[in-house]
């Protein structure tokens, strides 16, 4: 019965994809569901040997109570490589998010290419979308840690590290450790 139990969860956890048509690459791991929503003309690629821990149970980092919540707004573009792993992570791309090759996004952070609201009050009484969004690019092999939090506009390079609990508003070079509020250099990564 563990088996077939087992069988049914996959692809219960898959029907967000499902849904929205989004192809699921080879190999590819969902646990728990994935709050997904895609707006009109938006693109969604994935990349095969994913794995998205969307639960709680399913992550020894834990996560409290929260889940995977990917939204992609009208016009937006989501493109995850290959070998990548997030952990109970929001994803808000109005614009374009990149996730390369062999990327690690640990639990509990944030990803969002735009402010969502105008600094101007006026606008944001007014209910008027005069705000910013600029693309993401996180490159092959960055490892994000835990409770970070990736703001528009930035490119984490290759293999570069993100300390857990981070707030990254600017871009970080390759081989470089990152962290703090905001995030600053720590150091360089030896090869």
């Amino acid at each position: 019965m563990g088996a077939f139990r087992a069988a049914v969860r996959k692809h219960l956890d898959r029907i967000p994809f499902y849904r929205y048509g989004v192809p699921i690459g080879k190999d590819t791991r969902i646990y728990g569901w994935v709050h997904l929503r895609l707006e009109k003309d938006s693109e969604f690629q994935c990349g095969k040997d994913l794995t998205i821990r969307s639960s709680w149970k399913s992550n020894p980092a834990g996560g409290g109570r929260t889940s995977t919540q990917i939204r992609l707004e009208s016009g937006a573009k989501l493109i995850i490589g290959d070998k990548v792993g997030i952990s109970n992570t929001s994803i808000c791309c109005s614009t374009s998010i990149t996730i390369e090759d062999n990327v690690l996004i640990g639990v509990n952070c944030s990803i969002t290419d735009t402010d969502h609201h105008s600094v101007r009050y006026e606008d944001r009484i007014n209910g008027n979308k005069n705000y910013k969004s600029a693309p993401i690019v996180i490159k092959e092999g960055a490892w994000i840690g835990g409770h970070s939090l990736i703001l528009k506009g930035v490119t984490i390079g290759c293999r570069s590290v993100i300390g857990a609990g981070s707030v990254v508003t600017k871009s970080v070079p390759d081989n470089e450790l990152w962290a703090g509020n905001p995030a600053k250099f720590i150091r360089k990564i030896n090869q």
